[in-house]
């Protein structure tokens, strides 16, 4: 009895693994550290800058972007679902794409 409960337990835990790997490997992330100044597409999709070369795309929830916005990164690896500060107030990034 013990063996087969042991078995039904390691069953579901591979089972949760599966689940969520393919999430964790699908998350969206890259090194924005390094920008020097952003665009703003709409309200919330924001294109940072290494000089004139774009670097990576993502839209912002929960806050509106203006071009004089203030945009401040709390690590330089973002990833979905990370927070950023814009004029001083959390917003969340989401679609993050690559450009490089």
């Amino acid at each position: 009895m013990k063996g087969e409960m042991k078995k039904n337990i390691l069953l579901v835990v591979c089972l949760g693994i599966v689940l969520v790997a393919p999430g964790l490997a699908l998350a969206d992330c890259d090194d924005f550290g390094g920008f020097t100044s952003f665009s703003v597409s709409g309200t919330n999709t924001v294109t940072l800058y290494a000089g004139s070369t774009p670097m990576g795309r993502s839209d912002v929830q929960n806050c509106n972007v203006q071009p004089q916005s203030t945009i401040r990164l709390n690590k330089t690896q973002v990833c979905d679902g990370d927070e950023i500060m814009i004029d001083g107030s959390r917003c969340i990034v989401l679609n993050v794409q690559s450009l490089d």
